[in-house]
């Protein structure tokens, strides 16, 4: 899927969804950390022809232990993504976590993902933004608020900048030259519009320019997320909390002292710090440190469904992908959402029967 997408979107878009920062060396060390996880099968147990690769999480029993990572500028890389992934995800009984900053809104993922829409936040220097969002976040039906703090400033990513990408994005020869040869994306962007953050329209400037927008968003979550910070959005939400991006077991015992719900171990997909670590080389130190009241989520490096298997035999109480759902997207536009979950479950349960284990919970005995 990720070969075909190449061929089917324009550069500045297929760089901005696969690279990282700096080296890339996180980005590197995320696929080799998958790379290093072994599993000793055992054949000559009780039947394997139908594990059971449901699995609870916040009172919910998903189909299987992964759900969709929130993606920031996803109609980007195709139009409508975050519409076709939500409405798969609720088809397949998966969560759907919706950007901040993707190009939806989060009332219009509510009808589409049903149950298994979760959303994703960015804390803003704007205490009334931050709380409007997370009461609109609520009235849309959002039954987890996933809180991200692993971006305390902006980054300089070599690609983007290589390529003239902006956020709106700006239009130039070189984007046009690149937009031309990929004629299929060209005609559905063009039905959909230029990309816009729609969770943050309301909040944006009245007839600013492209220029503006870009600065005020930029400056808007060029925060710090603080402890007292995060504490008042758990005061403020309701429901199930998550603290994306912690990679320190002192930032987890702090993020449960609040009433964090559950932390995703996350290094942001090898996109923000080039020397960070990755979610299995911290799972087991992550879960020493907060004990077994709160989940941990994973996420980094994930492409199929052995490498699901892998990180919940890791010690995983969840696994988010990322850039496997907008390969799939890239590759086949809207037919790719409910396809390329077909192929994780279906590879998540061979992965399952080829080792003898017959249900999630029993991964970590399989491990090496």
């Amino acid at each position: 899927m990720e070969r075909i997408a190449k061929k089917r979107i324009p550069k500045f878009a297929y760089d901005y969804l696969v690279g990282g920062i700096g080296d890339e060396a996180c980005l590197q060390s995320n696929r080799s950390s998958m790379a290093d996880i072994k599993f000793s099968p055992h054949y000559l147990r009780e039947s394997t022809d139908n594990p059971d690769c449901s699995h609870a999480l916040f009172g919910h029993v998903y189909d299987a232990p992964f759900g969709v990572a929130p993606i920031g500028f996803s109609g980007l890389i195709w139009p409508k993504s975050p519409e076709h992934l939500a409405v798969a995800a609720k088809n397949h009984n998966l969560p759907f976590t919706l950007s901040g900053f993707a190009t939806s809104s989060v009332e219009d993922i509510a009808a589409a993902a049903g149950t298994c829409h979760w959303f994703q936040i960015y804390i803003t220097k704007d205490d009334d933004v931050n709380q409007s969002i997370i009461e609109r976040a609520g009235v849309a039906g959002a039954e987890v608020l996933v809180v991200t703090v692993d971006i305390p400033t902006t980054t300089r990513r070599g690609r983007d900048m290589k390529n003239g990408l902006s956020v709106p994005p700006h239009f130039d020869w070189q984007t046009i030259c690149q937009i031309v040869q990929r004629p299929a994306w060209a005609l559905a962007s063009a039905a959909a519009g230029v990309p816009q953050f729609r969770t943050f329209t309301p909040y944006m400037p009245v007839n600013a320019s492209l220029d503006s927008t870009a600065e005020y968003l930029a400056d808007l979550v060029n925060v710090p997320v603080t402890q007292d910070r995060l504490k008042r959005f758990r005061d403020l939400w309701p429901g199930k909390l998550v603290v994306k991006g912690l990679l320190d077991p002192s930032d987890a015992q702090l993020a449960k002292s609040i009433g964090a719900d559950a932390i995703i171990i996350s290094n942001h997909g090898g996109r923000q710090l080039d020397a960070a670590l990755t979610a299995p080389q911290l799972i087991s130190q992550m879960r020493e440190a907060v004990g077994p009241e709160i989940a941990l989520l994973a996420d980094g490096g994930i492409r199929s469904g052995l490498d699901v298997a892998r990180m919940m035999a890791s010690g995983a109480d969840f696994v988010l992908l990322g850039r496997a759902f907008m390969f799939a997207m890239a590759a086949m536009g809207p037919k790719g959402a409910d396809h390329v979950m077909n192929v994780l479950k279906a590879e998540f349960e061979i992965t399952l029967a080829q080792i003898g284990c017959m249900r999630v919970s029993d991964l970590p005995k399989f491990l090496i």
